[in-house]
C-alpha cells in the first residue's frame, strides 16, 4: 500500500481582493503529492495492475490528487469522467448515460449490446491512445454501469482511478480486485506542519513564517480543502500578510469569519436531518462532554448518525468524553448561531451540567465558562479565575482575559485575577499593561491577602518589572517594603497563618530577587544559594523554581552539561509531583542556552521544531521567539542557507508581537548569517538595523545579540572587531560567565597572540561538552604548532556537524603542516578541506600557504591515474612512454607525500 502525507503546489495565490476561482484551484493543486503522483502515473503507464483506488476522508484531496494524475497523463490519454451517487441507483448505464446516447438503436437491444457498443465507442474516441477511467464521488454506482467498468478493465481496454472515503464503498467487483492485488490502494492522509508551510510558500510565492504555518495548520487540522478556505479568508482580511519578504499572520484566526469555510460547513451539514444538525449546535456550544450525558440528552440513534458521518471524537478511556472531531465545524457553527438560539441551548446543557471548578477537569472547566459567556450568561468569579489560571497554563491568554472581565474590583477574589491578568499580558508581551494592571491593587486589597498570597502578589509584580524600562530600579524597594510587610505582621501574628506560612512567604520574596540576578547576569552570584535551595528537602515549588533559574545560570557558568541533567530532572520531578513552577520559562531558556554554547545545535533544532509542530496554541504567542531561537541555532551552525529565511520570518513576527528576546537579536543574528553567506551588503545593512533596535531583555539575549553583532563584523573583516570579542571575555571573565568568555575567545583568536591562545585554553578547560574541547584543542594547536591536535580539533567539530568551526581547524592545520613538511597532515586536512568548500558558500579562513604545486603534464598523469587507469593506458593516452609515465608518478608522490593512486581521489590539485 502507498501512503502519502507530502505536498507541494506552485504559483502564487493572489486572492487579497477577490475569492478564489478555477485558476487560482488549479494554481493550488498544480502540484500536490508529487511523488505518491509520479508512482501511481507509472502504475497506469507501465505496471499490469487495473488502476488505483485512492482512499481519504472527506476534503483531504482525493479529487485534487486524481486530477494532478490525469494532467501528466493529458495529451498522451484518453480520459473518461464518472461519477457516483450518494444513493442505490435505479436506472441502469446511469453513470455512462452520455454514452448510451451515441450508440445506435440496434446495439440498445441487450445489456450485452449496450455493454460492446460503449466499449467499441471509447475505443474510438480514444484513437489508439490508453484509456483512464475517473471515477469520482462513490459511494454509488449501478450495476450495469460496474459491468462495463469491468469489461474495460478486464480486457485491458482501460485503466481506472478511483477515489472514495472507504474502501468498503466500493462495488463489490472492485472490491474483489483489491484483494486480488489487481488495484494498487494509495491512502491519502492530512498534511503535516512542514508539509503545510512548504504547500504555502509554493503557493504564495514565498516562504510563510513558522508561526503562521503552525496556526493554518492547527486551525485546518491539515485538512487541504479546509486549509484552503482559511486562507483564502485571511489574506483577504489581511491577517495573512506579506511582511518583508514573508508571509506572516497579524493576529489570531478567526474560523467563523471565514466565508469559504463557512459555506464548506454548510454544504457538508445541509445533507444531515434535523435533528443531527441540532445535535451538532449542541456540541459546538458545550465543546466537551461525558458520553453518557451526551446520550442522555440525545436520542441515541441521532449520536450513531453523528458518529457514522465522522463528526465525533470519541474517548475511549474513563468518562469517554466526546468531542467535534474537527474544531473549525465547531466555531462555525458557533459563528452563525444568534443568541436567542444559544440561549435556548444553553437551558437544555445547565438542566445535564453542574459542578464546582474544583471538580472539573482542566478542559470541562474551560469548556464549561466558554459556552456561558458565548450565551451572554454571567460566570462566577470563582469559575471565572479558575478558567483564567488554566488558560493561562495553556497559553490561551485572550480567553483568559475574557473570563477575567467577569472578576469585579470589589470581589474578594480581585488580586489574584489582577495576577492572571498579568500573566495573559506576560504571554502577549505586553510588559507595560502587566506592570499597569498589578498596580491597580490597592494596599487595602493587598493587606487582606493571606501572607504567601501577599508574597507571590510581590513576585509576580517584580517578574513583570524586570522587562520594562525602569523596572530594576524599582525591584529593591518593593523587596524591602515586603520584607517589611512580613515581619510586621510575624510581630503582630495576624490571622491563623503558622511560621511555615511566613516562611513561604520568605521563599517568594527571595525568589524574586534571586530572579532579578539571573535576568541581569549575575549568575555566579547567585549560583550558590540556587544550588543549596534546589538541593533542600523544602517546599516542592520552591525547589524546582530554583532550579528553574539554576539551569540558566550553570548553562553561563560553564556547566552546560549540568545544566542540561537539571533541565531533564526538573522535568521528570514536575510530572510526578504534578507541580507545575512558574520558572518554568527560565528552564527553557537554559536549557536552550546550554545547547546551543556546547554545539548540541541539532538537539535545539529538534526541540524547536517539535514545539512548532505540535504545540500550535503555545506557537501562536511564542512563535517569534522560537523562531528567532532556531535562526540562532542555524547561524550558529554555520547553516546561513537554512538561517537566512528563518530569521526573516521571527523578525517578521516579532514585529507584529515582541517576546522576550526582542527584535536586537533577529537583526544582529541575520547579519552574521549574510556575513557567512557572503552577502556584505546584506549584512551590513542588518547591522545597522541592530544598532537602532532598542532592547530591554535578559543578560544571555543581550549578550547573544552582542556577540552576532561582533561576529558579523570580524567575518567582515571590520578593525575593532577582534578587541570588542576580546573585552567582553575579559569582562565575562571577571564575572564567573565562563561559557560565554569562551566563546568570544574562540571568535576572536583565529590568529591570536600567545597570552590570548593562553587564555583561550584556560578559560575552556573551565566548561563541560565537546565544544569546550573543540575551543581548547584549537588553543592548544595553534599555540604549539601542532596540526595534528587541530585535526583532531576538526573532528569533534565534525562529529557536532559544526562546518564552519571544522574549516577552521582544517585551515589552520593545513597551514602549519605545509609549513613543517608535514605531508601525511597536510594530506588530511586538504581533503577535509575539499568537502568543506562543497557546502560552505564561505570559508571563514583561508589558507595562506600554497600547497606544493603540480605541472600541467603531472596534473593529466595524476587525473588519469587517480580515475583507475594503469601506466601503460596513461602512457597511450598521452603518447609517453611507460618510464616516462612512472617518473611523473614518482614527482607527484613525493610532492603530494602520498604512496599509492587511491590517495589521489579528491585532491584539490588533481
Amino acid at each position: 500500500m502507498l501512503a502519502s502525507h507530502g505536498s507541494e503546489h506552485g504559483g502564487l495565490l493572489e486572492t487579497e481582493r477577490r475569492g478564489m476561482g478555477a485558476s487560482e484551484r488549479r494554481k493550488w493543486s498544480s502540484l500536490v503529492r508529487q511523488d505518491v503522483q509520479a508512482t501511481v502515473v507509472s502504475i497506469l503507464e507501465e505496471s499490469d495492475l487495473h488502476g488505483v483506488v485512492v482512499v481519504g476522508a472527506q476534503g483531504v484531496g482525493k479529487s485534487t490528487f486524481a486530477r494532478a494524475v490525469e494532467a501528466k497523463l493529458a495529451g498522451k490519454t484518453h480520459v473518461i469522467h464518472l461519477h457516483g451517487t450518494p444513493t442505490d441507483p435505479a436506472i441502469p448505464f446511469g453513470q455512462l448515460a452520455f454514452l448510451v446516447a451515441r450508440l445506435p438503436g440496434h446495439a440498445l437491444d441487450s445489456p450485452g449490446g449496450i455493454v460492446h457498443g460503449i466499449s467499441r465507442l471509447i475505443r474510438e474516441d480514444a484513437s489508439g491512445r490508453p484509456v483512464l477511467v475517473v471515477l469520482e464521488d462513490l459511494p454509488a454506482i449501478d450495476s450495469m454501469s460496474t459491468a462495463v467498468l469491468m469489461h474495460l478493465l478486464l480486457s485491458g481496454a482501460a485503466k481506472l482511478i478511483v477515489t472514495v472515503r472507504n474502501v468498503t464503498d466500493l462495488p463489490e467487483d472492485l472490491i474483489r480486485l483489491l484483494r486480488n492485488n489487481s488495484l494498487e490502494e494509495v491512502r491519502l492522509e492530512v498534511f503535516s506542519r512542514p508539509e503545510v508551510s512548504k504547500l504555502l510558500a509554493g503557493v504564495l510565492g514565498r516562504p510563510v513564517t513558522a508561526t503562521a504555518a503552525s496556526s493554518l495548520y492547527a486551525a485546518s487540522g491539515g485538512n487541504p480543502l479546509v486549509l484552503q478556505a482559511i486562507v483564502i479568508e485571511q489574506l483577504r482580511s489581511g491577517n495573512l500578510h506579506l511582511a518583508g519578504k514573508v508571509w506572516a499572520l497579524r493576529g489570531e484566526i478567526n474560523l467563523a469569519e471565514a466565508d469559504a469555510l463557512v459555506d464548506l460547513v454548510r454544504s457538508r451539514l445541509a445533507r444531515e436531518s434535523p435533528k443531527v444538525r441540532e445535535g451538532l449546535e449542541w456540541l459546538a456550544l458545550i465543546r466537551r462532554v461525558p458520553l453518557f450525558v451526551l446520550l442522555d440528552v440525545l436520542d441515541p440513534a441521532v449520536v450513531a448518525d453523528l458518529e457514522k458521518a465522522g463528526y465525533l471524537q470519541v474517548g475511549e478511556t474513563g468518562r469517554r468524553w466526546v468531542s467535534l472531531k474537527d474544531d473549525y465545524v465547531g466555531e462555525v457553527i458557533r459563528g452563525w448561531m444568534d443568541l436567542p438560539r444559544r440561549k435556548e441551548l444553553h437551558q437544555l446543557v445547565a438542566r445535564v451540567v453542574g459542578a464546582t471548578p474544583a471538580e472539573m477537569d482542566v478542559e470541562e472547566l474551560l469548556g464549561y465558562v466558554a459556552w456561558t459567556l458565548d450565551c451572554g450568561e454571567p460566570v462566577e468569579p470563582a469559575f471565572a479565575l479558575a478558567a483564567a489560571v488554566a488558560a493561562n497554563r495553556l497559553f490561551d491568554p485572550m480567553f483568559a482575559l475574557e473570563a477575567l472581565a467577569q472578576v469585579r474590583v470589589e470581589d474578594p477574589h480581585w488580586a489574584e485575577a489582577a495576577q492572571q491578568r498579568a500573566a495573559a499580558y506576560m504571554t502577549l508581551a505586553e510588559h507595560e499593561s502587566a506592570v499597569a494592571v498589578l498596580e491597580e491593587v490597592t494596599p487595602e486589597q493587598l493587606s487582606g491577602l493571606p501572607a504567601a498570597a501577599y508574597a507571590n502578589y510581590i513576585l509576580d509584580f517584580c517578574s513583570s518589572l524586570l522587562w520594562v524600562h525602569g523596572g530594576y530600579s524599582r525591584i529593591g524597594g518593593i523587596l524591602s517594603a515586603a520584607r517589611h510587610e512580613l515581619a510586621r505582621r510575624e510581630r503582630a501574628s495576624i490571622g491563623n497563618e503558622t511560621a511555615a506560612d511566613f516562611a513561604r512567604a520568605h521563599e517568594q520574596i527571595r525568589l524574586a530577587e534571586f530572579e532579578q540576578m539571573v535576568h541581569q547576569g549575575d549568575y555566579e552570584a547567585v549560583a550558590e544559594d540556587l544550588e543549596r535551595a534546589y538541593k533542600e528537602d523544602g517546599d516542592p515549588l520552591y525547589v524546582l523554581n530554583c532550579a528553574c533559574l539554576l539551569t540558566m545560570a550553570w548553562a553561563v557558568l560553564g556547566r552546560e552539561a549540568d545544566a542540561m541533567a537539571l533541565a531533564a530532572e526538573i522535568q521528570q520531578r514536575s510530572e510526578q509531583s504534578h507541580v507545575v513552577p512558574g520558572m518554568l520559562s527560565w528552564r527553557a531558556e537554559g536549557l536552550f542556552a546550554a545547547l546551543l554554547c556546547s554545539g548540541q545545535w541539532e538537539d535545539c533544532v529538534r526541540i524547536l521544531t517539535e514545539a512548532l509542530d505540535q504545540k500550535p496554541k503555545i506557537m501562536q504567542y511564542l512563535g517569534g521567539a522560537a523562531e528567532l531561537a532556531l535562526g540562532v541555532a542555524y547561524t550558529y551552525a554555520g547553516r546561513a542557507d537554512l538561517a537566512i529565511d528563518t530569521l526573516l520570518g521571527a523578525q517578521a513576527q516579532l514585529e507584529i508581537r515582541r517576546s522576550y528576546y526582542g527584535p536586537a537579536l533577529a537583526c544582529s543574528a541575520l547579519a552574521f548569517a549574510y556575513a557567512q553567506a557572503g552577502d556584505v551588503q546584506e549584512s551590513r545593512n542588518f547591522l545597522d538595523l541592530a544598532a537602532q533596535e532598542e532592547q530591554h531583555v535578559a543578560w544571555f539575549t543581550s549578550w547573544m545579540t552582542d556577540f552576532c553583532v561582533r561576529m558579523a563584523r570580524r567575518w567582515l573583516k571590520d578593525p575593532g572587531a577582534k578587541q570588542k570579542l576580546i573585552e567582553s571575555a575579559h569582562e565575562d571573565i571577571s564575572k564567573g560567565r565562563t561559557t560565554t568568555a569562551s566563546i568570544s575567545l574562540f571568535g576572536a583568536t583565529v590568529h591570536g597572540t600567545e597570552e590570548e591562545l593562553t587564555l583561550l585554553i584556560e578559560i575552556s578547560s573551565r566548561r563541560q561538552g565537546k565544544m569546550a574541547s573543540v575551543n581548547r584543542l584549537v588553543g592548544e594547536g595553534s599555540r604549539k604548532k601542532d596540526s595534528k591536535v587541530l585535526l583532531q580539533a576538526a573532528s569533534l567539530a565534525q562529529e557536532l556537524h559544526l562546518d564552519a568551526v571544522e574549516s577552521r581547524c582544517v585551515v589552520l592545520a593545513l597551514d602549519i603542516a605545509r609549513e613543517k613538511g608535514d605531508s601525511q597532515s597536510a594530506r588530511a586536512a586538504q581533503h577535509r578541506l575539499d568537502r568543506l568548500v562543497e557546502t560552505l558558500p564561505v570559508l571563514p579562513l583561508m589558507p595562506h600557504t600554497v600547497g606544493p604545486e603540480l605541472t600541467e603534464r603531472e596534473r593529466q598523469v595524476a587525473r588519469m591515474a587517480s580515475q583507475g587507469l594503469s601506466n601503460k593506458e596513461v602512457a597511450n593516452r598521452l603518447q609517453l612512454s611507460i618510464r616516462t609515465v612512472e617518473g611523473h608518478l614518482y614527482q607527484i608522490f613525493t610532492k603530494m607525500g602520498i604512496s599509492s593512486r587511491s590517495e589521489l581521489e579528491g585532491t584539490a590539485q588533481v
